[in-house]
């Protein structure tokens, strides 16, 4: 899997947002400043996550990983975000059980079969305890994006500023 979708000025720490759909107004709008997602985005992400929720119960820490497709995409992505306080967020699969998530990692594809490799590599990832921690601990963005780089599955330089 490729670095080239990390960049650290999409990564958030300790973001203030009291539910998922004030989170997805904030991310949308740094994202569209920054000309990665099309005006349809903000609409298109929340509808596909009310229709397909994202979050996943996984420890030692719940993490949501919403998407949406590509044609609101203008640039490939991670957009990581560590909130200050946990939000409630249905589960992937089962949007009768809610989940306190306070990692997400938003992703932004340009082709529809990019999604299924990457997520599977994060899911492998975000299980393991100590790596997590780390993530719960990082002061910094730049920390932050190395934990991601460090990830089992990264395999090219990342790109540091977003143009």
């Amino acid at each position: 899997m490729k670095t080239n979708m990390i960049y650290e000025e999409l990564i958030q720490l300790d973001m203030e947002a009291k539910d998922s759909e004030e989170f997805f107004q904030k991310m949308a709008e740094e994202l569209k400043s920054k000309g990665f997602v099309e005006d349809s985005f903000l609409e298109a992400i929340k509808k596909r996550e009310k229709d397909f929720p994202t979050a996943l119960p996984i420890e030692p820490y719940s993490v949501a990983i919403p998407h949406t497709d590509p044609m609101h995409i203008k640039r490939p992505f991670i957009a990581a975000a560590r909130l200050k306080a946990p939000v409630k967020w249905n589960e992937m699969g089962n949007d009768e059980v809610e989940h306190d998530v306070r990692f997400i990692f938003m992703l932004g594809f340009n082709r529809s079969n990019e999604h299924i490799q990457l997520l599977q590599m994060l899911i492998e990832n975000f299980q393991k305890t100590e790596l997590m921690n780390k993530f719960l601990t990082a002061e910094t963005e730049k920390e932050y994006m190395n934990l991601i780089l460090s990830m089992e599955g990264f395999d090219t330089e990342p790109k540091s500023q977003a143009n």
